[in-house]
């Protein structure tokens, strides 16, 4: 149950960046400058020729390399409507790919389109998602059946400043592939649609859950480190692109694009979990755990533990993740604003590594050691999205908050409720003459 529990908080939330491969390691290395920015990457010098590992190319949106393992890069680039230079002094070769259309970069388009998004300050969103797992080698173990394809509608509003935001996620249930009737599945306590709510509001999370109509709230403000979040979502424009730089992500121009009647570019970009790996790190590095932990409602005395589980979580995850994620981002030519984002993710996860891990921070006894499977323990998760921004500028409407509850008040109505359940269920005493 704990390992579902963790599988089902860590891995959907994962947003995934690119980080550069090892660097040269030659006693003077010849350097790739890529789109201005240096590329690292193992390159060789030999009869006048730079070569490049063809794997450390594929971080590069849309550029086709072919099946030798090294590549010549001029020969590559140029092949691919790419200038390629030489410059002696440095020893750099430096290539030109993508990377300009009519009077910006691709990096400065990103930039220009994020300060756009902030000056208009709000906008709604709405998008669809096509989520399907696969298990290998576990499914016994975690008792998982095979999991259906899933649809799930997204729709929500946010505003930069001040910061709010709703969301609200859709699911609908795959009744064909569960074998379940609608009767059947409402006897569960769920209906044909799973719905999740959240707002971000005046420094507080609102969720709503599908078994639910009942609001719950958390006041951020009892979480210090969340300021470091809070800041992060304030990034400038600028902050944000250093921060991708320096995580390795790339952006390329791809085709234009005519949709509903307007002109769009196409910026391209492609993430792994090396660069998710080092952002994540930067960025959680000096969130303290154990007082998060104990504001979300953990016993104070057991915060510290189960903080420091959480971060063994997370290290295992990061360190036996394999990700591919492609992202295309439509940006009207007018008024430079994106109006459409295509989402194309791939992720595994060895999950020997988790299970062991849990095994032994829940201090699992040999028999259940005994019962875990030798072989692989694979995870595989598949999600393609559409989504469209639109409505800029509009007022923030969220729904009723009235209602809203702690999560302390929720835990002990919850465990009301099950006291009440197991009461009813007790038998009534025999009654004598």
């Amino acid at each position: 149950m704990l390992t579902r529990k963790i599988v089902s908080k860590f891995l959907i939330v994962l947003l995934i960046m690119l980080m550069a491969a090892p660097t040269a390691f030659a006693a003077e290395p010849v350097k790739l400058v890529f789109n201005g920015q240096e590329y690292k990457a193992d390159i060789t010098l030999e009869n006048g020729v730079t070569y490049i590992p063809a794997a450390a190319l594929t971080r590069i949106p849309g550029l086709e390399v072919g099946d030798d393992p090294i590549v010549p890069i001029r020969e590559l680039f140029e092949s691919q409507g790419g200038v390629v230079s030489w410059d002696n002094d440095n020893r750099q070769v430096i290539v030109s790919w993508r990377e300009k259309a009519r009077d910006f970069t691709a990096d400065e388009l990103v930039v220009k389109y994020s300060e756009r998004l902030k000056e208009v300050n709000s906008y709604k969103m709405k998008g669809n998602n096509t989520i399907e797992f696969a298990i290998e080698g576990i499914e016994d173990l975690m008792e998982i059946p095979d999991m259906p394809k899933m649809e799930v509608f997204i729709e929500g509003v946010f505003r930069y400043e001040p910061m709010a935001m709703y969301m609200k996620q859709t699911m609908k249930m795959p009744l064909d592939q569960l074998e379940l009737s609608p009767e059947e599945l409402e006897a569960t306590g769920l209906g044909e649609e799973m719905v999740t709510e959240m707002v971000w509001f005046e420094n507080a999370i609102y969720q709503r859950t599908p078994m639910s109509d009942q609001w719950v709230v958390q006041d951020l403000g009892e979480m210090k480190e969340m300021l470091d979040f809070n800041n992060l979502m304030q990034m400038t424009p600028q902050q944000s692109m250093e921060m991708m730089n320096k995580a390795g992500v790339i952006n390329v121009f791809g085709e234009d694009v005519e949709k509903d009647g307007r002109e769009y570019y196409t910026i391209k970009n492609y993430i792994d979990a090396d660069s998710f790996k080092s952002l994540m790190e930067e960025v959680l590095g000096n969130i303290d755990l154990a007082s998060f932990v104990a504001a979300v409602g953990a016993q104070s005395e057991g915060a510290e533990d189960i903080s420091a589980q959480f971060e063994k979580v997370f290290e295992v995850i990061l360190n036996n993740m394999d990700v591919d994620y492609h992202i295309d981002t439509l940006i009207d030519k007018e008024t430079l604003l994106s109006d459409y984002m295509n989402i194309d993710l791939n992720m595994t996860i060895d999950m020997k590594q988790l299970i062991d891990a849990i095994g032994e921070m829940s201090e699992v006894d040999e028999a259940e050691k005994e019962a875990i499977p030798e072989g692989p323990m694979i995870l595989q998760l598949k999600m393609k999205g559409d989504y469209e921004l639109s409505d800029y500028g509009t007022e923030l409407e969220l729904p009723d908050l009235s209602n809203a509850i702690s999560q302390e008040e929720y835990i002990k109505q919850l465990m009301e409720q099950m006291e009440q359940i197991e009461a009813s269920e007790e038998p009534e005493p025999e009654t004598t003459e």
